[in-house]
């Protein structure tokens, strides 16, 4: 699990019930959270494709869990390829390939073993990276989608708060309750799309970042075994891929 997700929700928890204090049970109105929360799932369930839509807990869960992404490993497997290779030849990798858990890596080193001219293998990896981009962008963008409806069914909210309340003016004891579905279905479209969905798809997005620089490393890390570079030009060429930490990381152990 992402410490920083559940550590960032509870903190924006923490926050609205410490500052509502007392009056919190006053924020809470079940006809507001149907019309804001349900309605505005039920607009994204109308934007997406069915196959996404009745996942969109899969979204949520890819905002929590944290995807492993260890650059320092993948470079020092690539860096142990590129010697083996160098001394044995490509052919020698083969051996190694079954061993590997990363379908990237093994696809791109699989297609060198077997002779593919190395433009057809960045061919092949960059299409394997946009569709990976593009399978992980379709989490954020249903996300994306419920955070920008919430807040406008928040709004609507607000309207059949308004009209029920003008409809009923001569009943003085009617206004504050249809004021209330008229004020919080606002304020439960503002934090569905600020603590919860929009920050969820950007966690998801910069994460895809991450995982794609790690493909492009792999790519110009199998590519530069297929031409023979020496393995510490193509060390210090992949390093650019790696955060200033990992950086530091992978020079403390290859130190160590």
């Amino acid at each position: 699990m992402d410490i920083s997700s559940l550590a960032g929700l509870g903190l924006a928890v923490a926050a609205i019930i410490l500052g509502a204090g007392s009056s919190i049970g006053s924020l809470i109105d079940i006809p507001s959270f149907f019309i804001t929360v349900v309605g505005s799932l039920g607009g994204m369930f109308i934007a997406a494709p069915k196959d996404i839509s009745f996942k969109f807990f899969q979204g949520i869960m890819m905002g929590i869990k944290e995807p492993p992404i260890d650059s320092v490993e993948v470079l020092k497997t690539l860096y142990s390829f590129a010697e083996k290779a160098r001394r044995e030849g490509l052919i020698s990798l083969e051996a190694d390939l079954e061993g590997l858990d990363n379908e990237f890596m093994k696809d791109g080193l699989r297609a060198a073993v077997d002779g593919t001219d190395p433009e057809e293998i960045r061919k092949i990896l960059e299409i394997k990276m946009e569709l990976f981009e593009a399978e992980q962008g379709k989490w954020a963008g249903v996300l994306n989608t419920w955070g920008t409806l919430a807040p406008a069914y928040g709004m609507i909210g607000t309207l059949i708060g308004l009209v029920l309340m003008l409809g009923t003016l001569n009943d003085p004891t009617t206004i504050g309750p249809k004021m209330a579905i008229a004020l919080i279905t606002t304020l439960y479209g503002a934090l569905v799309a600020n603590i919860f969905t929009l920050p969820m798809a950007e966690k998801i997005n910069r994460r895809t970042a991450l995982q794609v620089n790690l493909l492009r490393m792999i790519t110009e890390g199998i590519l530069s075994i297929v031409s023979g570079e020496n393995p510490r030009l193509m060390e210090e060429k992949l390093k650019a891929f790696l955060s200033p930490a990992d950086k530091q990381k992978y020079e403390s152990e290859k130190e160590g």
